[in-house]
């Protein structure tokens, strides 16, 4: 309809257009419309700018934007971008969309697709600004949706048959082309097979190649394509075309390959005579069926002799043709059928002669052809003829293509129809020649099978046993009728035989003749596989001689070409019934459970099959049994239940849903066949299993998957119906979801730009839960896509259901732009600026943005301070600029650009151009003289030089006043409040007297050049001023002022404004002249009655312009300066005039509309208000309650006349004066919520709900609402009670509708929340907080006394920690062994809770965070259980240990009891009901919640106020005493540290007597054993040190053997012998002295092996060095092993190379030795039980500098905890601090450590080597096992004895056994033996080397801290309490743990890891080789020094 009345208005406007004759523009659309897709954008052979193709589906998302040269970017001729056209959407004439966007998308629900020809039709119909109707019309945007459509075809041939290798043109042609679509070509066997055609290849095709009209007419609009294929063999091709991309589009088309002719049949005859023998053969083609050619050749002369071949395609006539020819003259010469498969044929024929040389060719009615063969003339020819259309064409030419066999050979190709003749005709020899024929069938309508591949067709049947009375049986079987032209010679030959194969029971003989009508009716009819009416059948009856089967065999022959046999079934037995099939169908036979869901019906099929040749009666029956596993056979005694089931006792089972519970069941079906007259039963079953599962949840939202709402309607997301099919119990949980992207849910990722919502904080919905969710209405950008998806959950099943929620966009907004203030041509720079920009048609929920910007008239932005030189910012609706902004504008216009954006992606902006008007400039103005005496010197002041456009100029001189500095107006831009000394138009002012300046002696003027347009240039002056010397001269100065004032003041004619300005001026300087005397005891004035003569003289000036109002105000502001020295009536008379003033100022600011004026004036009458209440009302008392009725009346008047200059969402205007505070705020009513502030400013605080306005009817969103509040440091109400008990400031408010013209409408709040700051009523004491009795809480109490008549009273527990307080109340003070009458629980970030004995806080209105109440009720039974007028209650606090000591800095206890107080007007009194406690009061604030009365009754502004007033007054307090000393337990004595240190010494000495016993012993003797069995005559002598392993058990005490492998040979293994020396213990390095037979050279290797005795048959060899005792030189070994014992192989030995010293070590070996040697060496506890200990540390100096450590770490420890007694942290947190601190301490005790280990280390050298050779006591049982000398060995002490040749005889064995051995190849003679003696303790030469009394230093601070630290321990920890002594002894426990098995270990880890870094060698590690050397000389070479 909207269509149609949009086309009425145009043909309408092309009426008028007609008629006034005026041109038509037609201008393009401004949109652009395109219609992305997955797969690109598509297009139409019609597509242009303003015609669009669109794919089609099932939605279909169309994208617009502006087209090239429109938009929001271009700006029009005013500055401001075109506002967006508005267009209509028609889909197929009906409207669907009207928007008004220059961007955006539509989505279309488009139905059904259409059919393929078929298209939906979308039209965009715009209209804009630019161009409207009927002058303009803008170009239609058209959309047409389809789907793609194709047409598939051949180009060339159109014909039905294609030739092998013919070229074929495949054409198709498509409505859509994309850019990424690309076509496919197919077709096996054809070249080519497979072609990629891009859709933007497509082809300009002509009309007239298509093949059909319907064709040409479909692809004239089409994109055309073609190809060229070829196929190279005959059949039937299939050319397929389709698309690759989306739409999954395919098209294909059979193709019949033929070959081109087919040979049939050859005939040659014999020689014939072309004279005498003329030839003349007919031909004949008839159909005799469908399937069927018959082909006849007639030689109507009977020449004869003819010879025909036939190919395998067809036979000769006499298979089942008549051979025989009709009459007597004619011989058929060939006579042939085949079958052909195709189209009918028609009857064809024709005649061939050959006469005389010339071939007369004759076809059906066509004309004759006659070629003259010319025999003997042309060697060969070729003729050929082909029909069409009946004319024929010939050529002859020498290139004929066929073969001929003969030099004289005629060829003639003849074709007529589907036949093809070649002729040949070959003359031998005049007259002689041969006739071939050669026929061809042309494929063109025929497809050719052979008979050769045709099978007999023959059915054959057995009747079987008809009854079982008969003893006979048929055969039956069936041949294709004959066509009564074929009469072929079928014969049939039936046999039966017996049992035995070769034997013939029964033969017979059949013909076609002997068929038989209806034959049929021996077998069952719906056994034949052909149609009976077709068919001939044939019946042989078989007599059955006995009930087994017998065989048959059926022979079939055609003439005698075809045979065929077939075997027979012959059913002569008596078959027994049987049961074939019973099984129980499945969807996967193999499969043998089936899953169910248990709330849906399913059934159950069995296929039961039967043979039987008679009736049955059946019996089935399903049983069903619950099953474990398919594994487990089910209880076959409790089947389940199947009532409920239907048909158990059939083949078809139906189960009902819910019928069976979850789990798996063994259906188990069982049947029971009894044929009838028969006693046998045939029995079968089958059995499935069937898993009953849960169901899925069904997931559901209503709506459909699809649907568009409305942007300013309300909808819902229904899933209500969805569901758990299994059960209705339980609760389904829904979870709602929401993107912009459905991609997101594949990730369930969430990304902020997708969010549908801005409070939407992940995927979910801002609401996930619950089945329905309502979407109020704008709450949703419009023109979006939304994706919804429904999750619901059920235990753990899941479903989730999507929709698809497209909103409409919005309204287009509506920016209304309207000038508050200062709205002239030009703005008045000295004025504030204001501006509303609201947008009228958005609401709250769309939440508009603002945003405000500058611009200068040439467009460019300018950088303006919003926020300080603005009220309101730039992001709000309302603008307002302070004055004087644009004092100095750098342009002479401006232009503000208005912007707002709604949420939901609407936005629009406005204009509004402005000009300043600039204020005058140049000039300069002067003061004369610059000196002078106050009231005694006339001053002048004098301006020149101003210009100014805006003529005439005026010039205004204010004397500056101390108000400005006492009275602050923050609207105010510059407050320059004071007496106007002149204004007028000379430049020039009259000589005029100045007051007395301030302390500095100066004066301040103002003097104002202001334009006729109110803008003003503003000079500052400065003039010296000097008090009177002579005072009584200023008595008649008084007298001549108030004289001139009230002579001028009596003026009252418009045009005497100059004189009443004079007129009050001078009356200002008489009451500054009072003023200054008021204090000076030489000038005598009567004070009291001269201030009521200025007062009159003031009431005289009339206040019809501001500058009078001013006047006025400062002359009364001035008089009242002193107040205490007027009397009440002058009070009165001010107040009166006052009242005056303030309702001419009203009128003024109604009249100027310009604030800034006005509200300089408001600042000087609260001066005369502040000094009027602040003496007489507060400081004198002196009330009067009617005058305090027209002060407030005249507050409500100024803060009406200053809320007109505001403006919504400013900031708010703060009056300050000295003895209150009034602040006005205007907000429009939607920004006024009722959440109240989650923190306190310390600021009385103001916060109203409003709902009605005055008149009753409701607030709208957009309604301003003004308030006022009003703030008193003392009650302005002396007059009333509770004025005493008042403990907060007291406020006043007033709430009033602000509107448009600024009026001031009073609305009575709905309720109102009030925070007063408290200024008292606190009772504040610090509470003892301490352990208990039992040290495992911290505890505190207080108690106070209660009456009868308490109220509610609350306490607020303050402290630092963040507890829980457990909170007791007792009745009494006694608290041993009583109940308490209640409890509460306080915590610190949640209100407090009762707890047990039925406390309640029913009538507690606070709560709050450590906020206690103690109800009234509670209070009330109480003291009267008591049965006494007053009680004690003591209150305990409880929490847990944080403290080890009494503490009352910890908490604050804060008790307080407030009631509301609320005055309705001056006239009424405070009023304690209206108003109740609000739950957010505290010890700092009181919150006051007031619910306001129904009425409402407007009231005028003057006289009679509308504020309302608030206090708070403090209910009675009861007096608090502290109970923590009783309830603190006393802290005893702890004997924990004592026994701490007692145990640390009783150790030390255990474990020095271990120490010094080790390290004597290690200190007496260091071994070199010499082994016994060395020989004395031995020449090699070598030094082996094996090193023993630090790992676990690696040790050994069984023997070993050693053999060392030299360059030279190998020694024997020599055992070890150490005793009584230990050896080869863990750790210990052993040195063995072995000599060898001769001298070995160069050590290569050794082995070692060990015994089987011994307790350690394990050994950990860590490494080797071998070293040469003649030449010095050594071979180390890196073993690295470990060696045992193998019982299976004693005698397995361990060989060792040598290790290559240039080979890098590896990491992990070089690692773990040198971190074993760190930690013995240097760890100071692990190095006291290492089994060796290198260097002069000793062990007992170890343990000592370990017990100094220690116990100076428990110093440590034990200073840390005496400085923390005043810790507050938890328990938990405590022990932590422990560890902490232990970690600390021990970081501490390091330094001390270090200095002692080195004081000790480096204070004292090695002594010499104590070196001995010993050589083992050997034990003659060990020798039996080893070979040694018979010499036994003695001990050779470290200086060798040198036996004398002189010795006595007795010493004879004594001295040869030395000799020997000194004679030896150990000490060979005549040369210096240099033994390498190892030293095991010895000092680096790199060590550095203290003084030696630096030991005695090391030991004596190892004491002094030793008996320091013990006896501080001892002190400080008697005085720790158990818990205290705990948490030390921890931290002392840490640092011992940290000290023991951090520090040294880290560190040698550390050092050992960083140094296998670099490759390290064999020299990096210490051997005992790098140690110094001591030589030991012989004892033959001793002698000879001797």
């Amino acid at each position: 309809m909207a269509a149609l009345l949009l086309l009425l208005v145009q043909l309408l406007a092309c009426c008028r257009r007609g008629s006034a004759a005026s041109p038509v523009r037609l201008q393009p659309s401004p949109l652009r419309v395109s219609c992305p897709s997955p797969h690109g954008q598509v297009f139409q052979r019609q597509d242009n700018e303003h015609r669009v193709s669109c794919l089609w589906n099932s939605t279909v998302t169309l994208h617009y934007q502006p087209a090239p040269g429109t938009g929001p970017e271009v700006v029009g001729d005013e500055g401001q971008p075109p506002s967006p056209p508005c267009c209509l959407w028609y889909l197929n004439s009906v409207t669907v969309r009207n928007i008004s966007r220059w961007s955006g998308q539509v989505v279309l629900q488009t139905g059904q697709a259409p059919s393929p020809g078929a298209s939906s039709l979308l039209t965009v119909q715009c209209s804009s600004a630019s161009c409207a109707a009927p002058e303009c019309f803008h170009h239609n945007v058209s959309i047409e949706i389809s789907t793609q459509d194709m047409r598939l075809f051949v180009l060339w041939p159109q014909t039905h048959v294609t030739r092998v290798w013919q070229p074929v043109e495949l054409g198709w042609c498509a409505r859509l082309k994309s850019a990424g679509w690309q076509y496919r070509f197919s077709s096996r066997g054809g070249v080519p097979s497979t072609l990629l055609l891009p859709s933007s290849e497509h082809q300009d095709t002509s009309p007239a190649v298509y093949p059909t009209a319907e064709l040409q007419q479909t692809c004239a609009t089409y994109y055309s394509y073609s190809l060229t294929v070829c196929y190279r063999h005959p059949g039937i091709h299939v050319a397929l075309v389709s698309i690759e991309q989306m739409p999954h589009i395919s098209f294909n088309l059979s193709l019949k390959v033929e070959r081109d002719l087919v040979h049939v049949l050859s005939i040659s005859s014999k020689l014939l005579s072309v004279p005498q023998q003329p030839l003349s053969l007919s031909w004949w083609l008839q159909p005799l069926s469908l399937s069927t050619l018959a082909y006849r050749l007639v030689d109507t002369q009977a020449v004869g002799g003819w010879l025909c071949s036939y190919s395998s395609f067809a036979v000769s006539s006499n298979f089942c043709a008549i051979s025989t020819s009709q009459s007597l003259d004619e011989i058929v010469v060939a006579s042939v059928y085949f079958h052909v498969d195709g189209k009918k044929f028609e009857e064809l024929a024709g005649e061939l002669h050959l006469l005389n040389g010339t071939l007369s060719l004759t076809a059906g009615k066509e004309t004759p052809i006659h070629v003259n063969l010319y025999p003997g003339k042309t060697n060969s020819s070729a003729y050929i003829f082909r029909y069409n259309q009946g004319t024929f064409y010939t050529s002859k030419d020498n290139n004929s293509t066929f073969s001929t066999d003969g030099p004289n050979t005629y060829t003639v190709f003849y074709q007529y129809k589907e036949l093809s003749y070649l002729l040949t005709i070959e003359f031998l020899a005049l007259p002689w020649y041969k006739f071939k024929i050669y026929l061809y069938l042309n494929q063109k309508k025929a497809l050719v099978r052979s008979l050769a591949e045709r099978d007999l067709d023959i059915h054959i049947f057995s009747s079987g046993r008809l009854s079982s009375l008969q003893n006979f049986s048929f055969i039956v079987w069936f041949i294709p009728t004959q066509h009564p032209m074929l009469q072929c010679e079928w014969t049939f030959y039936l046999q039966l035989f017996g049992t035995k194969k070769d034997h013939v029971v029964q033969s017979s003989t059949y013909t076609y003749n002997n068929h038989i009508k209806n034959a049929v009716r021996f077998v069952r009819r719906s056994a034949l596989p052909f149609d009976v009416e077709k068919y001939t059948g044939f019946v042989a009856k078989v007599n059955c001689t006995s009930s087994a089967p017998t065989p048959a065999l059926l022979s079939v022959r055609v003439s005698n070409h075809t045979a065929k046999t077939v075997e027979a079934p012959v059913v002569c037995e008596k078959k027994e019934c049987r049961i074939t099939t019973c099984w129980i169908q499945r969807p996967d036979p193999k499969s043998i459970i089936l899953y169910k869901k248990k709330a849906f019906e399913f059934f159950l099929f069995v296929k039961l099959n039967i043979d039987c040749h008679i009736g049955v009666s059946i019996n089935s029956l399903w049983r069903v049994y619950p099953a474990k596993n398919t594994k487990t056979e089910p209880d076959w005694s409790h089947p389940v239940n199947t009532s409920a089931m239907l048909g158990v006792k059939m083949i078809h089972l139906t189960v009902p849903s819910y019928t069976l519970d979850y789990g798996l069941y063994l259906f188990y079906f069982t049947v029971d066949v009894v044929p009838i007259t028969t006693s046998t039963v045939l029995k079968a079953h089958d059995r499935i299993y069937v898993q009953i599962e849960r169901a899925d949840l069904l997931a559901n939202i209503s709506g459909g998957s699809v649907r568009t709402v409305g942007f300013a309607e309300s909808w819902t997301l229904d899933g209500s119906d969805s569901s758990d099919p299994d059960s209705q119990e339980g609760k389904l949980i829904f979870t709602w979801y929401c993107t912009k992207d459905s991609a997101d849910y594949k990730t369930m990722t969430f990304s902020l730009k997708n969010r549908c919502h801005p409070f939407q904080k992940d995927l979910r919905w801002i609401t996930p839960s619950g089945p329905i969710q309502t979407i109020p209405p704008e709450s949703l950008p419009g023109s979006t896509l939304y994706y919804f998806r429904l999750l619901i959950r059920k235990g753990r099943r899941k479903a989730y259901a999507n929709q698809i929620v497209e909103v409409d966009p919005g309204p287009p907004l509506i920016l209304h732009m309207r000038c508050l203030e200062n709205c002239g041509k030009s703005i008045i720079p000295t004025e504030r600026f204001s501006l509303s920009g609201r947008c009228t048609n958005c609401k709250p929920g769309n939440k508009p943005l603002y945003y405000w910007s500058l611009f200068s008239d040439t467009s460019k932005e300018i950088n303006f301070d919003w926020d300080s030189k603005t009220s309101t910012g730039r992001s709000g609706a309302y603008l307002s600029i302070h004055a004087l902004t644009f004092i100095k504008p750098e342009y002479p216009s401006y232009k503000l650009h208005l912007s707002v954006t709604t949420w939901d992606g609407r936005s629009t902006s406005s204009v509004t151009p402005f000009e300043v008007n600039i204020p005058p400039r140049g000039g300069r103005c002067n003061i004369s003289p610059r000196y002078g005496v106050a009231f005694l010197t006339k001053f002048v002041v004098r301006c020149s030089k101003f210009h100014d456009s805006h003529t005439p100029l005026t010039y205004k001189v204010i004397l500056a006043s101390d108000i400005p500095q006492t009275t602050s107006i923050t609207s105010v831009a510059e407050n320059t409040f004071g007496p106007i000394l002149y204004f007028g138009y000379e430049p020039i002012t009259p000589p005029s007297f100045l007051t007395a300046g301030e302390a500095s002696q100066t004066l301040n003027l103002y003097v104002q050049v202001r334009d006729s347009m109110g803008a003003f240039t503003q000079r500052s002056l400065r003039v010296h001023m000097k008090n009177p010397l002579k005072t009584q001269s200023l008595s008649a100065v008084f007298h001549d002022l108030l004289a001139s004032a009230s002579h001028l003041s009596m003026s009252t004619s418009n045009q005497q404004t100059e004189d009443r300005i004079r007129a009050g001026y001078l009356a200002y300087l008489a009451a500054s002249l009072l003023n200054y005397v008021k204090n000076t005891p030489t000038v005598q004035l009567p004070q009291t009655q001269l201030r009521e003569s200025v007062v009159n003289t003031a009431l005289n000036i009339s206040v019809r312009s501001i500058m009078e109002i001013n006047q006025v105000v400062a002359v009364l502001s001035e008089v009242t300066d002193a107040v205490e020295k007027m009397n009440v009536r002058s009070q009165d008379l001010a107040i009166e005039k006052l009242t005056e003033v303030t309702r001419g100022l009203m009128r003024q600011r109604h009249r100027t509309r310009l604030s800034e004026e006005v509200e300089i004036q408001t600042s000087g009458i609260l001066r005369c208000l502040s000094n009027i209440l602040s003496a007489d009302l507060l400081l004198l008392k002196n009330v009067s309650a009617t005058g305090m009725k027209h002060v407030f009346s005249i507050m409500e008047g100024i803060v009406e006349v200053v809320a007109m200059g505001k403006v919504p969402e400013d900031i708010e205007t703060l009056i300050e004066t000295d003895h209150w505070n009034i602040t006005l705020k205007k907000k429009e009513a939607w920004k006024i919520t009722k959440y109240l502030p989650a923190k306190f400013t310390r600021h009385n605080c103001f916060y109203p709900i409003v709902k009605e306005k005055g008149d009753g009817s409701p607030v709208t969103p957009n309604t301003v609402v003004a308030t006022a509040t009003f703030e008193f440091d003392e009650s302005p109400f002396p007059w009333l009670g509770y004025t005493s008990d008042i403990i907060s400031t007291v406020m006043g408010f007033k709430v009033a509708e602000s509107t448009l013209n600024g009026d001031l409408i009073p609305m009575t709040p709905e309720s109102v929340d009030v925070f007063l700051t408290r200024r008292g009523g606190v009772i504040a004491f610090n509470l003892v907080m301490g352990p208990d009795k039992t040290e495992t809480y911290t505890i505190g109490g207080f108690t106070f006394e209660v009456n009868k008549t308490s109220t509610s009273i609350y306490f607020q527990i303050m402290t630092e920690l963040e507890v829980t307080f457990k909170v007791l109340v007792f009745t009494g003070t006694n608290l041993t062994h009583t109940q308490p009458v209640a409890s509460f629980t306080a915590f610190h970030d949640m209100p407090t809770v009762a707890s047990g004995n039925g406390t309640t806080t029913a009538d507690c209105s606070v709560t709050g965070p450590y906020i206690v109440c103690l109800p009234q009720s509670l209070l009330t039974i109480t003291v009267q259980e008591s049965g006494v007028d007053s009680q004690n209650i003591s209150i305990i606090l409880k929490t847990h240990y944080i403290l080890r000591y009494p503490n009352r800095k910890l908490v604050d206890i804060h008790i307080f009891n407030d009631c509301c107080l609320y005055l309705d007007g001056t006239e009424s009194e405070w009023n304690k009901d209206t108003c109740r406690l609000g739950s957010l009061t505290n010890w700092q604030k009181i919150h006051c919640v007031c619910d306001s009365k129904k009425t409402r009754q407007r009231l005028p502004p003057l006289p009679s106020a509308n504020i309302k007033f608030l206090a708070a007054k403090v209910v009675v307090l009861p007096n608090a005493v502290n109970l923590g000393r009783n309830l603190i337990a006393d802290i005893p004595k702890n004997p924990l540290t004592l026994i701490t240190v007692l145990s640390i010494f009783a150790i030390y000495l255990f474990l020095c007597c271990w120490a010094i016993g080790r390290d004597r012993a290690e200190k007496e003797i260091k071994y070199i054993i010499v082994l016994p069995d060395n020989e004395a005559s031995d020449q090699g002598s070598f030094l082996v040190t094996l090193y023993t392993g630090s790992r676990w058990n690696a040790g050994t005490t069984v023997e070993v053997f050693l053999q060392l492998t030299g360059q030279h040979g190998r020694s024997k293994f020599r055992c070890l012998w150490h005793q009584p020396s230990p050896s080869f213990q863990r750790g210990s390095v052993d040195c063995f002295l072995i000599t060898t037979k001769k001298n070995l050279g160069d050590i290569r290797s050794f082995r070692v092996r060990l015994n089987d005795e011994g307790k350690s048959p394990t050994w950990f060899l860590s490494r080797a060095e071998v070293e040469d005792m003649s030449t010095r030189k050594a071979w180390f070994f890196l073993c690295r092993k470990w060696i045992f014992l193998d019982k299976n192989n004693p005698s397995r030995d361990w060989k060792f190379s040598v290790t290559d010293p240039e080979i890098p070590l590896p990491k992990l070996d070089y690692f773990l030795i040198n971190f074993n040697r760190r930690l013995t060496e240097y760890h100071l506890w692990l190095s006291i039980f290492a089994p060796v200990i290198a260097g002069a540390f000793t062990r007992f100096q170890r343990l000592s500098t370990f017990l100094a450590v220690i116990l100076f770490s428990l110093l440590v420890n034990i200073m840390f905890f005496n400085a923390d007694k005043d810790d507050k942290a938890p328990i938990y947190l405590r022990y932590l601090r422990s560890i902490t601190v232990g970690i600390e301490c021990a970081l501490l005790t390091l330094p001390v450590e270090m200095l002692i280990i080195a004081l000790f280390k480096y204070s004292q050298k090695d002594p010499p080597p104590v070196v001995t050779k010993m050589y083992p006591r050997v034990d003659s049982r060990y020798w039996n096992n080893c070979v040694i000398s018979e010499k036994e060995a003695n001990v050779i002490d470290t200086d060798e004895q040198t036996v004398s040749v002189n010795s006595p005889p007795n010493d004879e064995k004594s001295q040869k056994s030395s000799f020997n051995l000194a004679e030896s190849g150990i000490f060979p003679k005549g040369r210096r033996l240099s033994a390498t003696i190892r030293q095991l303790r010895k000092i680096s030469d790199t060590e550095p080397v203290l003084c030696w009394w630096c030991i005695c230093v090391a030991w004596g601070l190892v004491l002094s801290i030793t008996v320091l630290s013990s006896f501080f321990v001892v002190l400080y920890g008697l005085s720790y309490g158990y818990q205290t002594s705990r948490e030390w002894l921890i931290a002392s426990g840490t640092s011992f743990l940290e000290n023991l098995f951090f520090h040294s270990i880290l560190k040698s880890l550390l050092f050992s890891a960083v140094s296998t870094i670099r490759p390290k060698y064999l020299e990096d590690i210490r051997w005992v080789t790098q140690e110094k050397h001591v030589e030991v000389n012989s004892a033959e070479e001793a002698e000879r020094v001797s």
